[in-house]
């Protein structure tokens, strides 16, 4: 069998006939031709020697399988895999990983995985060398359902709220800013080059009352300026913005987020959202919290260490404003 690993219904059946033809009397070498001939399957001697001796068994390996009626782990797991998730086939097996920037997202992960899948502690969290976190589970059954297109897309209409908290803890960002005119506004936004997918998750939203425009970011072929140097999109690339003030208060209290930079600046954006609106005074609160730094790419505004003194908050968003109007 080697690393193309049966899917667990095929590995019981064959493991309660090879039990049943030794002990029947017959030899491994008897076994392996039968179970070929009746099952098309090739198992080595070494393999049915394992089941025998009841070294490996398949009755005891829930972890191989997930286990398809936790539906809200299964959708998460989905809506990440949308985001942040690949799949990869090699002679050793089937492979799913999450690859993403915030460790707490890899760990919710991990005990995410291990529910789904029957174990008892989650799965291991490693590190890669460009500073990302990652999950890798060998499962062809789970795989089996990931790679099937309808499937992801089932359980986005099944259990919209999982899939979408996991797909914006991947992809998406919240950001506040101070618009030329001086007032505050707020944005919930995601980005991806799936359309379809886009639009199906804006059509879930709005049922949530959430709502939310497409527009594109780039198209195929345009050269991109990343902190990597330069790279030209293989794919037009779409961002679904979320920037009424309801549709992001309503989205704070539907989605909860695991990553938790974005959860904080979410709660600061509401919290000024619902004490002071979208006028000057929350521009000013905005600028009291957060910093602007130039030339950082989409995230511009970091969070303070330390909040401004409210004198000292006016003060900045006026040389703000003027710094806006001179680049103009």
């Amino acid at each position: 069998m080697g690393g193309r690993r049966l899917p667990h219904a095929m590995r019981l059946r064959l493991y309660r006939r090879v039990l049943e033809l030794h002990n029947g009397g017959m030899s491994y070498r008897k076994i392996q031709k039968i179970i070929e001939g009746e099952y098309g399957v090739k198992i080595s001697r070494s393999h049915i020697s394992y089941w025998v001796r009841g070294i490996h068994v398949p009755e005891r390996e829930p972890y191989n399988v997930p286990d398809l009626s936790k539906r809200e782990e299964l959708a998460w797991i989905a809506g990440m895999y949308a985001g942040d998730g690949s799949i990869k086939v090699n002679r050793k097996g089937r492979f799913l990983s999450l690859k993403v920037k915030d460790r707490e997202l890899a760990e919710a992960a991990a005990r995410k995985l291990s529910i789904l899948m029957g174990r008892e502690k989650p799965y291991f969290v490693g590190k890669l060398s460009d500073g990302r976190y990652y999950v890798e589970i060998q499962s062809r059954e789970l795989i089996d359902v990931l790679i099937e297109r309808s499937n992801v897309l089932n359980l986005l209409e099944e259990r919209p709220v999982e899939f979408i908290q996991a797909f914006f803890d991947c992809e998406g960002y919240v950001t506040g800013l101070v618009s030329s005119q001086g007032s505050f506004l707020a944005r919930i936004g995601v980005s991806n080059t799936d359309y379809d997918l886009m639009e199906k998750i804006k059509e879930r939203l709005a049922d949530l009352g959430v709502f939310g425009e497409i527009y594109m970011v780039h198209s195929r072929g345009k050269v991109i300026e990343t902190s990597k140097g330069r790279s030209i999109a293989r794919r037009n690339c779409y961002t679904l913005e979320v920037y009424r003030r309801d549709a992001i208060i309503r989205f704070h209290d539907r989605m909860k987020l695991f990553t938790v930079r974005k959860q904080e600046k979410l709660k600061d954006v509401v919290d000024i959202l619902t004490r002071f609106g979208l006028g000057r005074r929350a521009a000013v609160e905005w600028i009291r919290r957060y910093e602007y730094r130039r030339g950082m790419g989409r995230q511009r505004w970091f969070r303070r260490k330390r909040f401004l003194d409210w004198e000292d908050a006016l003060e900045e968003y006026e040389r703000f404003l003027i710094g806006r109007k001179s680049n103009h």
